[in-house]
């Protein structure tokens, strides 16, 4: 493992001289969350263990192949949606404000990212928008586009409630 978010596979010589064989990049977004906190070789695999908690499974005999990345929530699930555009992707959210993308057939496709890291109490995807409520009473609208097959996240409308404009024993029901 190394600072620089990589393993790396070293050949030592009998005189002790180490010489690096292979360098292996984990998938990730190049943040702090993608350093590597762990590995393990068993058997034929290398295994890396991301901080921010993606699992990479590598195959030592094709070093070349990508890895298969295993990851998902940390923390409980609080609420899952299928998009209604698309109906193969699931998202899943948990109260510590993580959402995760999920592709039928597949599995974990990644982490959804917001600027916002509130918690999230319930999530509604419908369309192209994204729903959450949190702890903290806010309310966000998400706009969902797909661009060379990323998802991105543009956000509409953060507010909080109660706010000056609804009265305190004003309800908030949102219906899509």
């Amino acid at each position: 493992m190394s600072a620089d978010k990589s393993a790396k596979i070293w050949d030592i010589s009998e005189d002790n001289i180490g010489k690096v064989k292979k360098t292996l990049t984990c998938p990730g977004t190049g943040g702090v969350e993608d350093m590597l906190v762990g590995c393990l070789w068993l058997n034929d695999y290398l295994v890396t263990v991301s901080l921010g908690g993606i699992i990479s499974i590598f195959l030592a005999s094709d070093l070349d192949k990508a890895p298969t990345a295993f990851s998902g929530h940390m923390k409980n699930v609080s609420s899952l949606s299928i998009l209604r555009s698309n109906p193969k992707v699931l998202l899943s959210s948990s109260y510590d404000g993580l959402i995760v993308k999920w592709i039928q057939g597949i599995g974990y496709s990644g982490k959804v990212q917001r600027k916002e890291g509130s918690q999230i109490k319930s999530l509604v995807a419908v369309e192209e928008e994204i729903v959450t409520s949190g702890f903290d009473n806010k309310v966000n609208v998400l706009l969902i586009f797909f661009a060379n097959m990323r998802m991105i996240i543009v956000i509409l409308l953060c507010t909080q409630f109660p706010s000056p404009l609804v009265k305190k024993s004003a309800m908030l029901v949102i219906c899509i």
